[in-house]
């Protein structure tokens, strides 16, 4: 196989016993390669740090200078850029509106859309959804540090949209503990009337919640059951896009609805 691929296996194989190591023998063992040639590879990889190997034992673990590489990108990755193509694949799977927004203290913004919806409503890159009363703003506030939680809980208002709009805080609480386990935030006619949406948590660094997946549209379109159907497309595609930044929430969410 080519070399890069040789390299490459060598890597993920050090990724996946990172806390025991591997000794020259039993990589080359497990990638059914020729001991000499593996030891070629790893005195290269040791020479420029991406790996090092620990004299005790002679087993070899990844080393610092792969994380140079993965802040690079880290730091590099747009999270509009890298929602996009799923936020395009949402729009054509629901043909509904979908967006991102994302928390950007104070506030949760939305920064891309994808569709409109055929109403007086609509949803536009700048808007500030309200923490209490949209599916991404209520997404946003579920995942916060219990500090930051509690800072924007003390100091906004529960302001009545609709007649469907949470304006009793313990009402409130309870709703963001069922957002938490289930990693699925409704609205139900809660901002406008009229009006329902549906959003899902993208993590960052530090398993962090940076960004909220959503789809929006009428409320006849997207009843209760329609949502529900939906909420697992869009729970595999804020997994996926969280996994760029190397958090895994696959089957971190328990089945449930708001």
């Amino acid at each position: 196989m080519p070399s890069i691929k040789k390299i490459n296996s060598i890597l993920e194989l050090l990724r996946q016993n990172y806390k025991m190591g591997l000794t020259n023998k039993e990589i080359s063992g497990i990638l059914d390669m020729p001991p000499s040639t593996c030891y070629r590879i790893l005195r290269e990889l040791r020479k420029y740090k991406f790996i090092y190997q620990r004299k005790s034992d002679m087993k070899y673990f990844l080393g610092f200078a792969n994380l140079r590489f993965a802040d690079a990108v880290v730091e590099g990755m747009d999270i509009t850029t890298l929602s996009l193509p799923y936020l395009e694949e949402l729009h054509k799977e629901t043909e509904e509106t979908t967006f991102l927004a994302v928390w950007q203290e104070p506030v949760c913004v939305v920064v891309e859309v994808v569709g409109f919806i055929n109403t007086r409503v609509s949803v536009g890159r700048g808007e500030v959804m309200p923490f209490h009363a949209s599916a991404a703003g209520k997404l946003v506030l579920a995942f916060l540090p219990g500090k930051e939680k509690n800072k924007i809980l003390d100091k906004i208002e529960l302001k009545k949209y609709t007649e469907n709009t949470i304006t009793n805080p313990d009402d409130l609480g309870r709703n963001l503990e069922e957002i938490y386990k289930t990693g699925i935030s409704y609205n139900f006619q809660e901002f406008n009337n009229g009006i329902s949406a549906m959003a899902t948590p993208v993590f960052g660094r530090q398993d962090k919640i940076v960004a909220a997946l959503a789809v929006v549209g009428t409320s006849i379109d997207l009843n209760r059951y329609q949502l529900a159907e939906y909420s697992s497309l869009f729970l595999k595609a804020s997994a996926e896009i969280s996994d760029y930044f190397g958090v895994d929430i696959s089957g971190r969410f328990i089945s449930g609805s708001n």
